[in-house]
């Protein structure tokens, strides 16, 4: 099956963009994986910790981007520990400035789905990483979702948002593979397999999207 990155013929942007990915979550502590949306939309919050971590965060961000938050947009997974990272940064933005801000939620930012390996211990991530790079045929018969299919449907929003808005600073909340496989696309990678080549993304970790 080919799949489309649509940030291929884009030459420049119209908005800017930050890719942040969930504070710790429940599962994060519990050394799951959890991709699951059946599971993940309704369970697997914050933890307490995960929380301070997102609103720390926020804080940090506010202080070296001054800004008017209406110019701000927040989208994210529906997945419960993206959305609540989202309300938590919504409101802190909030805080610190006259406008109001809202959460929209995005499938197409949901966790990339992990198969066979969805609920087993995080340890797995490593062995569906390596599959990526050398035997993806594995990772497929496992049921892994494959890195070009999240590149598809991340880069799909992006492109809309591009179509629809204008100066804009948009904030994507979603998850860790997600967010670097959508960064794939940004950095002109040719394989979103190459997410493992970027800097890790570090849980409430703010990310310029730049595109090269």
């Amino acid at each position: 099956m080919a799949f489309i990155n649509h940030l291929c013929e884009c030459s420049k942007l119209r908005n800017k963009y930050f890719g942040v990915r969930h504070g710790e979550s429940e599962a994060n502590v519990a050394h799951v994986i959890s991709s699951n949306p059946d599971i993940g939309v309704k369970s697997h919050g914050l933890s307490p910790f995960g929380r301070t971590q997102v609103v720390e965060n926020t804080k940090l961000f506010i202080r070296n981007h001054p800004s008017n938050c209406n110019s701000y947009m927040i989208i994210a997974s529906d997945f419960r520990r993206a959305h609540e990272t989202a309300e938590i940064i919504a409101a802190n933005l909030t805080k610190s400035n006259d406008g109001k801000l809202t959460v929209q939620l995005d499938q197409r930012l949901r966790e990339r789905f992990f198969g066979i390996y969805d609920g087993s211990s995080d340890e797995n991530y490593n062995l569906i990483w390596k599959n990526d790079d050398e035997n993806p045929e594995k990772n497929l018969n496992d049921k892994v979702e494959p890195t070009e299919s999240v590149r598809e449907r991340t880069t799909a929003l992006v492109k809309e948002l591009e179509d629809k808005y204008e100066n804009q600073t948009i904030f994507l909340i979603s998850h860790g593979d997600a967010i670097q496989i959508l960064q794939t696309a940004f950095e002109r990678l040719p394989n979103a397999t190459q997410q493992r080549t970027l800097k890790h993304l570090e849980r409430a970790e703010f990310r310029p999207l730049i595109l090269k």
